[in-house]
């Protein structure tokens, strides 16, 4: 089933309407990551295979897949059943496309932000030694006692002072929703 931009924007909503009423922001961001990396899987294989976003979009493609099944064998480590489709985005967009849409999070001011919600979904969903490790290097700069869990990090105001950390990551997905979807537009704050 195909992730609607209007679905996952929605749902995106009712997850921070239910942390904010919870103040349970790390299982929220978790949730709203796994729906996010849900529609870029999507919109990624909906775009090479040829096929448009849902305001017309269409990239031009360096290379052509006969099908899906072309498509998920070439996106397959190994023997994998599951495509990890954010590395795979990482790794091959810019071989796919002539102007690569996935640029917005591999090389624009959402890139960081992009970086760090990964290693925040990854400390929440596994909390192993490596995924903190990761999580205190790029986001408490290596400093061990800066260190927060992400629950109590989320919740902090961002240096500016505007918004929660938690508010700032829910609203650069939901740009990059909307740039992926419509590339070139700009969005107004």
């Amino acid at each position: 089933m195909v992730v609607r931009k209007s679905e996952i924007l929605e749902n995106i909503d009712t997850w921070v309407r239910w942390s904010s009423e919870k103040e349970i922001y790390d299982v929220a961001l978790l949730k709203i990551w796994i729906q996010f990396e849900k529609y870029l899987g999507q919109l990624f294989t909906t775009y090479c295979l040829g096929g448009q976003s849902e305001t017309g979009f269409q990239p031009r493609l360096k290379i052509q897949f006969q099908d899906e099944i072309q498509f998920n064998a070439f996106m397959r480590e190994g023997n994998k059943a599951y495509i990890e489709y954010v590395g795979r985005i990482e790794f091959l967009s810019k071989h796919i496309f002539e102007t690569n849409p996935f640029d917005i999070i591999l090389t624009t001011e959402y890139k960081t932000s992009f970086e760090q919600m990964k290693y925040l979904r990854n400390y929440i969903a596994h909390e192993s030694e490596e995924s903190r490790r990761k999580l205190l290097n790029n986001i408490f700069y290596g400093r061990e006692e800066k260190f927060e869990e992400p629950n109590e990090y989320l919740k902090r105001f961002t240096s500016s002072g505007e918004m929660t950390y938690f508010t700032y990551y829910t609203k650069q997905i939901k740009d990059i929703i909307e740039l992926l979807d419509s590339p070139g537009n700009t969005l107004s704050n």
